[in-house]
């Protein structure tokens, strides 16, 4: 399949006739082009009034090739044809060059122009584009084809620096103005050129080429940033095949990130361009800022805002996450409204990086502090991945850096639960500090200047973000049931269980050594003891031998315990008693350090003077493996680690068990 480049057209202010004077210095050879080893002039025509001078060259080009694969072609050098057509009186230059060297297995073409500057006639514009096309070579066209190019993103980046050297050198010899071309008195305008030669289609291609797309070199320089040559031609490629079925396509900073984000593969990223224009255009994304107000529950109870740049002009976003009630957050106000939030604040994001050239992301600073089982709440898991992939498909490489402080022993669990739905792009971004590891020199200071740390962080910068607190219960809208009922997976994650006065359920789980046991439930009814212990048997135990019990992927769940004459219960986590009347949610965890069968166990403590004898609730177990246990504890007490390499290492040394925690 034929592949065609595009490069951003490059202004010269230096007027036509003197750009023409320094591009005639580069042949017969160029000492600027290594690879271009001379040329020879094999026809050539000039008119009788001199406007029109049109010659054909062929230029000999060095092979930059590995030595087997030049004895697998048998060529040191190639030739390629290379036609200009000037003329004078319309101020124009029109280059067409061919390959004749294996043209019957590769068909290169290269089709560039100079002419005035639309908007100044005293500047000079060039733009090129070129076609390549490898019909079959020996069984390596793949490795040709990525030569090939390397070879014309080389040549053409000097492509500007040659033009300015020799009108330097002009300039030097005292050469800093041409006259244009005028109709000489005695000679009429030529009408009889060389149709066999000077074809007359080269002015209509030529138009057609100028009158494509436009992308200027100096404005990427300015709001883009240094762009190599493949690039900058990804863009224009995708700015055309948009236009191709759209009117208003996204500027070419958007573009530019969605090609980044598909490692600059056109057809993925016009076709996640267009999954995502669409979906703007169906929520209305353009105007969210203007229409969508935060819920005062939101604007109290989130703890977030923007903090001025880092290092790099970057605007920062601080999320105080470990002070989040997530939980009361979803009960309140739901997903959706928290979802909008996001959005709200992504769109800020743009409009603040918009404001500045060269910026098309921003920094995000987490802190931590805080951070509890609470966070990790089932839903709340499920709600970050809906958000995440909300944020990836239609908001790809706005993040600049994550910079996430203050990370507890808790964090590698709650990284290994998160960190599947979080793409390697966004993963490499990440850097994380434990304990106060962010104050090193190495630490944060890396990205944000010292003046501008916030003052919760240590640093001198006021911070005006509140951190209010667990959303109040009569702010609920949403009983926990359904907000689970929202999600069908949920709801298979989730058990509902009743038990009488005096009954105990039980869940037993195998674990391995380095594993982990977590847990989640709300009291609904009643008041609960919940207890968790390793099982020790008197002799081995065979699960399906023990009355009551349900087996569900090495979990068995049981109202009817074994007898107690077959083993012993050793208590790993203390009692945790807890009431449906204190809106109780309990969140924990258990670091496995000797491998066995435990048991986590909710009896039934609700007071004989109650209305209601029985105790409901609702329950997940989820245990991980040791070979997806994410980071070591002890890294994060000393030092900082990137996320995209985090391992599956596991300090027991410095591992306790994190105790149940009830929030109300």
């Amino acid at each position: 399949m034929p592949q065609e480049y595009q490069l951003p057209d490059r202004v010269y202010k230096y007027p036509f006739e003197l750009i023409m004077l320094a591009y005639e210095r580069r042949f017969p050879t160029c000492s600027m082009i290594p690879a271009f080893l001379g040329s020879e002039t094999i026809h050539e025509y000039k008119s009788k009034d001199g406007a029109v001078h049109v010659i054909e060259r062929r230029c000999k080009i060095d092979v930059e090739a590995p030595y087997l694969l030049k004895k697998v072609c048998g060529a040191d050098h190639v030739f390629f044809i290379q036609k200009n057509s000037l003329n004078l009186r319309n101020r124009t230059l029109n280059i067409v060059a061919t390959n004749e060297t294996f043209s019957s297995r590769v068909k290169i073409k290269e089709e560039c122009a100079y002419k005035p500057h639309p908007d100044n006639e005293e500047w000079t514009i060039f733009t090129q584009r070129a076609t390549l096309n490898i019909i079959s070579f020996f069984g390596i066209e793949a490795q040709v084809e990525k030569l090939g190019i390397k070879a014309y993103h080389k040549n053409i980046k000097k492509g500007k620096e040659i033009i300015i050297y020799y009108v330097n050198e002009l300039e030097s010899e005292g050469v800093v103005t041409a006259p244009r071309w005028s109709q000489p008195d005695n000679i009429d305008s030529d009408s009889d050129s060389d149709d066999s030669f000077a074809s007359a289609d080269d002015d209509t291609r030529m138009d057609d080429l100028t009158n494509d797309y436009k992308l200027d070199s100096d404005y990427i320089t300015t709001h883009l940033g240094e762009l190599n040559p493949m690039e900058e031609c990804s863009i224009i490629q995708l700015a055309k095949r948009m236009k191709q079925t759209f009117d208003k396509i996204p500027d070419e900073r958007v573009l530019l990130r969605f090609l980044r984000a598909r490692n600059f593969d056109i057809e993925k990223t016009r076709e996640m361009l267009i999954k995502s224009m669409a979906w703007r255009k169906q929520y209305n994304i353009d105007a969210h800022l203007d229409i969508w107000t935060p819920p005062p529950i939101i604007e109290k109870y989130l703890p977030g805002a923007w903090h001025r740049s880092d290092k790099d002009g970057r605007p920062v976003y601080i999320l105080r996450l470990g002070h989040l009630d997530i939980k009361g957050m979803l009960r309140a106000v739901g997903e959706d409204a928290l979802l909008r939030y996001a959005l709200y604040i992504c769109e800020q994001g743009i409009q603040k990086t918009n404001a500045t050239a060269q910026i098309s992301s921003w920094t995000l600073l987490i802190d931590l502090e805080g951070l509890n089982l609470r966070h990790l709440w089932a839903p709340a898991r499920i709600a970050m991945r809906r958000f995440t992939e909300v944020m990836e498909q239609n908001y790809p490489e706005t993040l600049g850096v994550v910079l996430i402080v203050q990370a507890p022993r808790l964090f590698p669990l709650a990284w290994t639960l998160v960190k599947s739905f979080i793409n390697e792009n966004t993963r490499r971004k990440c850097l994380v500090y434990g304990g106060n590891d962010y104050l090193e020199d190495d630490g944060i200071h890396s990205y944000i200047h010292r003046e501008d740390i916030p003052d919760f962080l240590g640093g001198p910068s006021p911070c005006n973000i509140e951190c209010n607190g667990l959303v109040p219960r009569e702010d609920y809208t949403r009983s926990t049931e359904e907000v689970l009922a929202k999600e069908a997976g949920l709801q298979s994650l989730y058990k509902n269980c009743t038990i009488k006065k005096g009954e105990i359920h039980e869940v037993q789980v195998e674990a391995d050594v380095d594993g982990v046991i977590t847990w989640d439930f709300d009291c609904v009814l009643g008041e609960l003891q919940f207890t968790v212990s390793q099982r020790i048997f008197a002799q081995p135990q065979c699960n399906s031998s023990l009355a009551g019990l349900v087996e569900m992927a090495g979990i068995t769940y049981s109202t009817t315990p074994s007898p107690t004459d077959s083993y012993t219960d050793n208590i790993v986590e203390e009692s945790t008693v807890c009431s449906y009347l204190e809106g109780d949610s309990v969140q924990g965890s258990f670091y496995v350090s000797k491998p066995g069968t435990y048991i986590l166990s909710w009896g039934n403590v609700t007071p004989a003077a109650s209305i209601c004898s029985k105790s409901t609730f609702l329950y997940s177990i989820e245990t991980i493996e040791p070979k997806d246990y994410a980071g070591s504890v002890s890294s994060l007490t000393s030092s900082f680690s990137n996320l995209s390499s985090a391992g599956s290492s596991w300090n027991t040394s410095s591992v306790a068990s994190w105790n149940s925690m009830v929030s109300r």
